[in-house]
């Protein structure tokens, strides 16, 4: 692995974090009063977020062609895949997954693991990574 990818993969852990932050501080708004914005995520996370260049470069060249809406569409199955996938690890390893109890609470999920109603934000933060990863290559 060179150290182009290692700094990418630890971009795209630091930038995923920070986006989930600002994701979950912006729901905030309309659940909570007062509206502190407050935001949260999970240490846990960042190895889903670092493989997002890996995937990039693996995946790239077929799919840089296709239209963006099909890009989204596609990045977002395949957030919805690594996230269910690497949420289970964490229930195995944890007992739960740090999202677990926030997810149940919704009736668009699947298992506790991941939240269909969050297929827009997923869609579009498909798209901004790579919008980032094209411009680092």
């Amino acid at each position: 692995m060179n150290l182009d990818l290692v700094f990418q993969m630890l971009i795209f852990a630091v930038l995923g974090l920070g986006l989930e932050v600002v994701f979950t501080g912006a729901l905030d708004w309309r659940r909570s009063n007062p509206r502190h914005l407050l935001g949260y995520s999970s240490l846990w996370y960042l190895p889903l977020y670092a493989i997002s260049p890996v995937f990039l470069h693996l995946a790239g060249s077929s799919l840089f062609v296709l239209p963006a809406p099909l890009r989204g569409l596609i990045y977002m199955a395949c957030i919805f895949a690594v996230e269910y996938v690497g949420m289970l690890c964490l229930r195995t390893l944890l007992g739960s997954s740090p999202s677990e109890a926030g997810y149940y609470q919704s009736r668009w999920n699947i298992h506790g693991l991941i939240r269909l109603d969050y297929a827009p934000a997923m869609f579009l933060m498909g798209l901004f990574f790579e919008f980032i990863y094209r411009r680092m290559n």
